[in-house]
């Protein structure tokens, strides 16, 4: 197995395309923290990979909160000792138009699809130059971030947001042998 004996974190593990990476790494031998706000979700993940023989456990995390964040990742090292990968996935969309959004979904959408991604890798990246062994991160970006949509603002404005932070943290992060890439899904249906 490729990822024995390492943990991964995944945001928005409890379903779609965070569910999928959670299996995904899991069969691979990952210890997967699934992190997700919906508690029931994020409890069946962690469930079904335990079933196939992983080792899974979920974490209820608020990511447009620096706090939750912070409390997530000391959660994780606690209970598997280690953080070797990130994957930052967990995202939300407003499906506004720019006439119609207002402030408060602007700076939700962009807390929870723009700033947690920075914090997560933030306090992972931490615990990664602490323990000595590097690590890998991966954010979730989407081609609505390089074309736009009609009927969202936020959504692909953080979006594009994300390919940028995931070239600087790259740069900031290699010398501490942490390697840092992007996805870019297109709609998943």
């Amino acid at each position: 197995m490729k990822l024995a004996n390492q943990v991964a974190i995944i945001t928005g593990a409890g379903r779609n395309i965070g569910e999928e990476i959670a299996h995904v790494l899991g069969g691979e031998g990952a210890a997967i923290a699934v992190v997700d706000l919906d508690k029931t979700r994020g409890d069946k993940v962690a469930s079904d990979i335990v079933a196939k023989g992983g080792k899974a456990k979920a974490y209820v995390c608020d990511v447009s909160k620096e706090q939750d964040i912070i409390d997530t990742v000391t959660a994780v090292v606690s209970d598997f000792g280690r953080i070797d990968i990130l994957v930052n996935n967990a995202a939300v969309s407003d499906n506004k138009h720019i006439l119609d959004i207002t402030k408060e979904q602007w700076d939700f959408t962009i807390a929870v699809t723009l700033t947690a991604p920075m914090l997560f890798g933030k306090y992972v990246a931490k615990e990664m130059i602490a323990a000595g062994h590097g690590g890998k991160m991966v954010n979730t970006s989407s081609t609505s971030g390089f074309f736009g949509r009609p009927r969202s603002i936020a959504y692909t404005s953080a979006k594009a947001g994300i390919v940028n932070l995931t070239r600087s943290m790259a740069m900031q992060l290699a010398a501490y042998n942490i390697r840092v890439n992007c996805v870019v899904p297109n709609k998943i249906g």
